[in-house]
């Protein structure tokens, strides 16, 4: 039976069940819902199945990650020393922090006009897990201050961008089209 997770502007927040990475069960690590789980799996397989673009965000991120072997800090406050708070309690378009942007990676180039000066780029965020074991296949393409991995990409699919901030809260202000009109780019060149 699964355990209803909390809610946020209507939508529920689940966790992936640590069962799906080899992890231990964290006493923060609630809100599960196997079956979900198991949908977007085979969903995400199928997709990559058809070599279909994939755009990853929040939870997206963290089953991408997982479904190519990868591993998932369960809980940042209780296990990164030093951490920013990646779940402010603030609006959702509000600036929780700073991500530093590797160059040169499509991330880069989809995000290219919100980077500022210095490689850094501000964003949004809500979530207590994060990337821990990198998946197979997968690249770094971001990551806070403290270590937390932001972003990552799979170079060897046509379009597989994953990023753990919301991007689509911005959609009044419309920062972070590119990576909305990139993965749309994607989708029609897939046809």
């Amino acid at each position: 039976m699964a355990e209803k997770g909390e809610e946020r502007a209507g939508v529920t927040l689940t966790n992936l069940d640590q069962e799906l990475y080899d992890g231990t069960t964290h006493e923060r690590s609630t809100w599960l819902d196997a079956e979900r789980d198991r949908w977007e799996l085979a969903l995400l397989q199928a997709a990559r199945g058809r070599r279909l673009p994939v755009l990853a965000v929040c939870r997206g991120i963290q089953l991408l990650n997982v479904a190519l072997g990868g591993s998932l800090i369960q809980d940042i406050p209780t296990e990164v020393v030093q951490h920013l708070d990646h779940d402010p309690k603030v609006g959702p378009a509000m600036i929780g922090h700073y991500v530093e942007v590797t160059p040169g990676t499509t991330l880069a180039e989809l995000v290219a006009a919100e980077i500022e000066g210095d490689g850094y780029c501000a964003v949004n965020s809500r979530h207590h897990q994060a990337i821990k074991k990198v998946g197979e296949g997968l690249k770094v393409t971001a990551s806070s201050v403290d270590g937390i991995i932001e972003a990552v990409e799979r170079p060897a699919s046509r379009f597989c961008v994953g990023v753990q901030w919301h991007p689509e809260s911005f959609w009044q202000s419309g920062r972070f089209q590119g990576l909305f009109r990139g993965f749309l780019a994607a989708t029609r060149a897939a046809r």
